[in-house]
């Protein structure tokens, strides 16, 4: 909600080209976030450690729903051949290898899951370099307002306010 209200404001803003002053216009500038990610060797870091990460999560994941699917075929046959203790030992076996599986899943792909909490742990840092270099951008060239495309959705940006290139520049420095 938050976010939604500022990136409303900050859109009126370039709208209607508010003034300052009487005498001065509001100066922006851009960052393409999304290049950011993709050109910061940081950035470019830490999303491999997150995407490895995730794939050796989905890997351990897809083995355990394989073990569910087996456990629940070889029960299925042990109930065709009229084996009940072999059944009630599979159900009780199938019940806490479920069990384990929404466990596992809520702790790794869930809101505070591993996954979300490593991803926040090493992308903060960058996102707050990202955001020192905008602000020493923002001084430099004498901007009172920088706009992140990637949160605010704009039909067109003159490529003169993009000072991507710049924020890049000042985050290598911030190292």
């Amino acid at each position: 909600m938050k976010k939604t209200v500022l990136t409303t404001i900050l859109a009126a803003l370039i709208l209607i080209g508010v003034d300052a002053t009487a005498d001065a216009q509001t100066k922006v500038g851009t960052v393409d976030v999304q290049r950011v990610r993709k050109d910061n060797m940081e950035f470019k870091a830490a999303l491999k450690e997150i995407d490895d990460m995730v794939v050796d999560f989905e890997r351990r994941r897809d083995q355990r729903q394989q073990e569910l699917q087996d456990l629940a075929e070889d029960m299925q046959m042990a109930q065709e051949q009229n084996v009940s203790a072999s059944v009630d030992r599979m159900r009780n076996e199938l019940q806490v290898k479920s069990e384990d599986y929404q466990t596992f899943m809520e702790e790794t792909f869930g809101e505070s899951g591993i996954i979300e909490t490593k991803s926040a742990e090493l992308l903060a840092p960058i996102y707050t370099k990202l955001a020192d270099a905008a602000k020493a951008v923002a001084k430099t060239e004498a901007l009172d307002l920088i706009i992140d495309l990637e949160q605010v959705n704009p039909l067109f940006v003159s490529e003169s306010l993009d000072v991507t290139e710049d924020v890049l520049v000042e985050m290598a420095k911030l190292r």
